[in-house]
């Protein structure tokens, strides 16, 4: 009689278990799906022609930039049997004066080289107003009304944002040059 009910217990637990077997169904809600708030495109749009007054002059626009600037100092040393290099900056002799040579013009010499700059740079991409207001209406698209960003891109998305990645990168970023 004992197995017999322990059987049937048994098949009870397994049918529920067949019956409800979504593992993630209590799951956290961050992941549940939820739809994504957008823009109109009016509002879009609107958004865009405001920008592109601001960043349009004649029929290039600045799409992508950057500002930089900065200083520093570079000390380099040299050590070594020839003609002394000339480097720039202000080279100060701890060996030989770089006049005074052996017979065949080179000699031992040691050196240091100290350098200061400073600088200052600017570079802008600039495109044409149907290449500003394509990626600017996609990039729009990837934001929600909220502010939050949308959590699946589609793969004409991802591709402006390959386009606008590669925007940004050839953009020069501007550093002290040794």
């Amino acid at each position: 009689m004992n197995l017999k009910f322990l059987s049937t217990a048994l098949a009870v637990v397994l049918l529920s278990t067949v019956v409800n077997a979504d593992e993630f169904d209590g799951g956290s809600p961050e992941y549940d799906p939820r739809p994504n708030p957008h823009y109109s495109e009016s509002e879009i749009q609107r958004k865009i022609e405001n920008e592109m007054a601001v960043a349009c002059r004649g029929n290039l626009c600045s799409i992508v930039g950057t500002d930089s600037s900065g200083e520093g100092w570079t000390v380099s040393f040299q050590v070594g049997y020839g003609n002394t290099p000339n480097g720039t900056g202000n080279n100060f002799y701890i060996g030989t004066d770089g006049k005074n040579h052996g017979a065949n013009g080179s000699d031992y010499y040691a050196g240091i080289t100290v350098t200061y700059k400073n600088y200052s740079c600017q570079s802008t991409l600039r495109v044409t107003p149907s290449v500003y207001r394509f990626v600017n209406t996609y990039m729009y698209n990837m934001v929600n009304t909220d502010g939050s960003t949308k959590r699946n891109f589609s793969p004409a998305d991802q591709t402006v944002i390959l386009f606008y990645t590669t925007m940004l990168n050839k953009v020069d970023n501007c550093k002290a040059n040794n």
